[in-house]
């Protein structure tokens, strides 16, 4: 991710209506840059499953990360395994939706 994105945390978590932990988990899934599970991206961040999983399902929500299913799957019995990796255009994305926050801002404040 550009360094002026890694910047804008807090610019992030404002306009997506986001956690700090939401936007460290988006920003991990960039920095690995490959599909990788809830468990291991909670084990990388140190935090639990749960709370790393609650901000995937917020990402995925925003347009931001999407979840398939594990390749290997076929192979295993019981529940599926996902693994989650950000979208193929995502500085662009966050870009876009960044300008488009700044816009309805200034557009509130002059009225």
């Amino acid at each position: 991710m550009s360094i002026q994105l890694a910047e804008s945390k807090d610019v992030i978590r404002c306009c997506y209506k986001i956690t700090d932990t939401d936007v460290e988990c988006l920003f991990k899934l960039v920095e690995v840059n490959r599909p990788i599970s809830a468990e291991e991206l909670a084990s990388i961040m140190k935090l639990s499953k749960t709370t790393v999983e609650n901000s995937l399902k917020k990402l995925i929500e925003l347009g931001l990360v999407v979840r398939n299913k594990d390749g290997e799957e076929g192979k295993r019995i019981g529940r599926p395994k996902y693994l989650y990796s950000v979208i193929s255009n995502i500085e662009s994305k966050i870009k876009q939706d960044l300008t488009n926050c700044a816009n309805r801002i200034l557009s509130t404040a002059s009225s």
